[in-house]
């Protein structure tokens, strides 16, 4: 009986556990307290689209969002704890969708913004989701809606485009192939 292979290879699954912890040491690190929402988003995509950008797989960023939101929720990051992991799953599906319609180069500054944005806006999204549910007035939330929204979108594509070049380079150094090997 034949062996099936893995979807990801051992080395893919190790990188991007890192780019997941990563994830989580940066929002440990960097408690910059700016009080303007998605400021985090500048560092947050950063491993996901670099994760994503170096598997190329279908799923990548989704893992790396499911990792990151477990390793979240057992250190007490955020207050929604569990629903924690709602919000970086987000974060990475959406991600792995635009990696997915952008042929997985996202070392183009214009794509690691675009994806960058969108994901960060999609953990704003869930995120407010998640709150509305659990019983915070959506007044609240429709009020913070429109300046939360432009910033989720500022900040998370300037982290797109960090991770855009931080890629490109790995590329052009040889660090990473773009032809998947």
């Amino acid at each position: 009986m034949p062996v099936k292979k893995p979807y990801f290879s051992l080395h893919e699954v190790a990188l991007l556990s890192l780019c997941a912890a990563l994830i989580v040491v940066l929002n440990t690190a960097f408690t910059i307290p700016l009080k303007i929402p998605g400021h985090t988003g500048i560092y947050w995509v950063v491993p996901v689209i670099i994760g994503v950008g170096i598997v190329k797989k279908p799923g990548a960023g989704t893992f790396i969002g499911l990792i990151s939101g477990i390793l979240a929720t057992l250190f007490g990051l955020n207050t929604l704890h569990i629903f924690n992991i709602f919000i970086y799953v987000a974060l990475g599906g959406v991600i792995d969708i635009l990696g997915l319609l952008f042929f997985y180069r996202l070392d183009h500054p214009a794509a690691g913004f675009i994806a960058g944005a969108c994901g960060n806006l999609a953990k704003m999204a869930v995120n407010y989701t998640l709150q509305t549910l659990l019983g915070i007035p959506a007044a609240f939330i429709v009020i913070g809606i429109g300046t939360a929204s432009i910033t989720h979108f500022i900040f998370g594509g300037l982290g797109g485009i960090v991770a855009a070049l931080v890629l490109a380079r790995l590329i052009r150094a040889g660090v990473v192939s773009r032809d998947g090997v």
